[in-house]
């Protein structure tokens, strides 16, 4: 396992102004594109998610990864996405990776789950195998309350129509409980009214090119989660027509799997997926 206090980000620009990272692998054998959640950073997931990004480079793989518009490190007012910016930006990543002559893969984490297979529904050309966590692929809301939440966001991007996240509904683990609630990187988790609407729209554009879906996938989902619907992981792996696709579901699993009780069982479903289906070195 590599030394998570050793491992170092290196800066990597994509061509869309945002804030992006690379972690180098020794040899490495393919790429994975990393995309974050609503309201945290792509640096979570060094430290956090059971080491997922150090894991993912001892695998060989050089991880990149991007602070979505108004995250992390890049700019814009915090937690404010136009998520069909976040699926272009996805696709801008996927294109720069596309110079290098490894296989790519995907990981993305709950919206930015739903920005990875939008991504891959609109052009699954250059990607080898996806891995959705917890991806929030089922979003809706009444027709009424969408328009009002639309002309919201014209005006008042930043409005904040929800009520918070329930940090407690991302783990079962106290300590991470506490360390998602004073970490200073994670933003307000009301969702604004611009980063609602749009995913909203996007999840929509989603569910009408699942159908033709073919590229290998892995998902993952605790039937406890509060925060995304299990129930579209299901309808999604019910829908693909991919021959290669597995659906992980863990009963009294929440939000964040690998930062709850089955993270070490999570973090080898994902390495075995992995690493069965990227060459050797």
């Amino acid at each position: 396992m590599v030394d998570v206090d050793t491992l170092r980000a290196s800066p990597w620009d994509f061509g869309r102004g945002r804030a992006g990272y690379v972690w180098r692998a020794p040899n490495a054998r393919a790429n994975i594109l990393l995309t974050h959640g609503f309201a945290e950073y792509a640096e979570r997931y060094v430290n956090h998610y059971n080491g997922l990004i150090p894991r993912l480079t001892a695998l060989g793989f050089d991880v990149h990864a991007w602070d979505m518009s108004g995250h992390g490190r890049s700019a814009g007012e915090r937690g404010v996405t136009d998520m069909r910016e976040a699926v272009a930006d996805h696709r801008a990543a996927r294109r720069t990776l596309r110079d290098d002559d490894k296989p790519l893969f995907l990981f993305g984490h709950s919206l930015g789950g739903l920005v990875t297979a939008v991504s891959v529904a609109e052009d699954a050309s250059d990607v080898t195998g996806v891995v959705l966590s917890a991806p929030a692929l089922m979003l809706a809301a009444p027709r009424h309350l969408q328009a009002i939440a639309t002309i919201v966001a014209a005006f008042a991007p930043s409005a904040r129509l929800v009520p918070p996240l329930d940090a407690d509904g991302l783990s079962r683990i106290p300590e991470e409980v506490r360390a998602y609630r004073n970490d200073p990187m994670v933003s307000d988790t009301r969702v604004p009214a611009r980063t609602g609407v749009t995913a909203i729209a996007v999840s929509e554009s989603g569910w009408r090119r699942y159908e033709g879906w073919r590229t290998p996938v892995l998902l993952l989902h605790g039937e406890q989660d509060r925060a995304t619907d299990p129930r579209g992981s299901k309808r999604f792996f019910e829908m693909i027509a991919a021959d290669d696709k597995q659906l992980e579901l863990y009963p009294d699993g929440m939000h964040e799997l690998l930062n709850d009780l089955e993270r070490d069982a999570v973090l080898g479903v994902i390495s075995s997926w992995l690493g069965e289906r990227a060459p050797r070195r």
